[in-house]
């Protein structure tokens, strides 16, 4: 199946004073220049490459619907507009420009037909942010089994993992505390990763975005500095 990137590829946007085009954005512009004279299987292959120059890469993962666009259009935007977001159908590649440092951050679409290509795209990750939808108990077990199964993976070893426990406002979402029990965080490590829980939310008849949406962009830009 072929896919058109220029219809898959939401947002390539650099977000900054003075910036008119990074070496993230120009990375995208490259990779969806070369796509247009080559199909390539089901729209995927590994992009560890296209990271020519030094900057920071954020891995954004997630099962679909656990709020990952809405969470990255508020963070990158400084907004709290919603503008109907649909679910990632591939890849979303967005560049954050804050205080001199660049961040390049890829969102992989969660469904299940997506999720199979998550791997393609670990290598040369300085942060993996994991979001789950703390309302949907019904799929902490598969949420909980799909991190696992990505922290096994070598590439990623050493990386520091922010969870995101999203969806907060929601009736009966758990706690970031019972989020990460449900997602069995103590298991993991401290040697091979720094972990961190955030409670998220961003309401879409919120008048203003929320502090927890600040916090997450700070928090991204720190935690990114780690490895």
């Amino acid at each position: 199946m072929e896919h058109s990137w220029s219809g898959k590829l939401k947002s390539a946007a650099v977000v900054g004073s003075g910036i008119a085009l990074s070496a993230c954005a120009y990375a995208v512009y490259s990779y969806l220049k070369r796509k247009d004279a080559k199909s390539i299987d089901e729209g995927f292959e590994d992009v560890s490459r296209l990271e020519e120059n030094p900057e920071k890469r954020i891995l954004v993962l997630g099962l679909e619907n656990a709020g990952k666009s809405t969470i990255l259009s508020q963070v990158t935007s400084g907004s709290h507009k919603n503008n109907d977001i649909k679910p990632t159908e591939g890849f979303n590649v967005t560049c954050l420009q804050n205080g001199g440092v660049s961040l390049n951050i890829w969102e992989i679409g969660g469904g299940e037909s997506f999720r199979r290509y998550w791997n393609n795209f670990l290598q040369d990750t300085d942060l993996l942010v994991y979001v789950v939808d703390s309302a949907d108990t019904q799929n902490l077990p598969e949420s909980c089994k799909t991190m696992k199964a990505l922290l096994g993976d070598e590439r990623l070893a050493h990386v520091p993992v922010l969870v995101l426990a999203n969806k907060q406002d929601l009736p009966g979402a758990l706690s970031p505390g019972e989020v990460a029990d449900a997602l069995d965080l103590g298991s993991i490590p401290s040697s091979r990763h720094h972990v961190k829980v955030l409670g998220t939310q961003a309401p879409p008849n919120s008048l203003q975005r929320h502090s927890s949406i600040a916090e997450v962009e700070h928090t991204l830009l720190l935690m990114s500095n780690d490895n």
